[in-house]
């Protein structure tokens, strides 16, 4: 298996087993499977490149904004990482700073500001934006942990919709850190850790 092929198939893992699974997201199983899903491994070695990347992917999700009723027309897309950029360790702060040129250069100068909106999920990811490297473990920051960085792309109707749909959506990301600090951060980095090693047995 290629390690583009392993990072796909490592993210599906995860979708399945912890964010189906744990049931952290209740508006993905219905989007699991394409072409509601677009699963898109990067190849890009410079931010330019991952820009690109999601410009194509931005393109795909307006289609079926723009032309209602399209066949085929994805409502979200996952863009999958790899650990490094620019010549340089792709770390969670660096993600972070990524998805402002994301922002900037995609969403906005594009013209996608009122339709899409970035996500970010990252092996590393921190709900505290001055958690430090080698701090506290907190298994509430595994409600946005991915086995690899991910840039996700969502459509504002369908986010806005499920908000209406949900009894209280706004509580879901509270309840989630929760849920996972009662199960521990042994459990939690386990969970995630055979997302990965699934695929290295493969």
């Amino acid at each position: 298996m290629s390690k583009l092929a392993r990072r796909l198939a490592d993210t599906r893992r995860w979708l399945d087993s912890i964010v189906i699974g744990q049931r952290l997201c209740p508006f993905a199983p219905p989007v699991r499977q394409p072409p509601a899903l677009r699963l898109r491994a990067s190849v890009a070695e410079c931010s330019c490149g991952v820009a690109a990347e999601l410009d194509e992917e931005a393109a795909a999700l307006r289609l079926g904004l723009d032309s209602p009723g399209t066949e085929g027309s994805p409502e979200t897309s996952l863009l999958v990482l790899g650990g490094t950029l620019d010549n340089g360790a792709l770390g969670w702060r660096e993600l972070i700073a990524l998805s402002w040129k994301l922002q900037a250069e995609v969403i906005v100068d594009r013209g996608h500001a009122e339709h899409l909106q970035i996500v970010l999920f990252h092996p590393a990811a921190t709900h505290s934006t001055y958690a430090e490297a080698g701090g506290p473990a907190d298994a509430g920051d595994f409600t946005i942990r991915s086995p690899h960085p991910v840039v996700q792309l969502l459509r504002e109707v369908d986010v806005l919709e499920g908000v209406r749909s949900h009894p209280d959506a706004e509580g879901i990301p509270g309840r989630n850190r929760v849920r996972l600090r009662g199960q521990g951060v042994a459990a939690c980095e386990e969970r995630l850790m055979r997302c990965i090693a699934a695929g290295e047995e493969a």
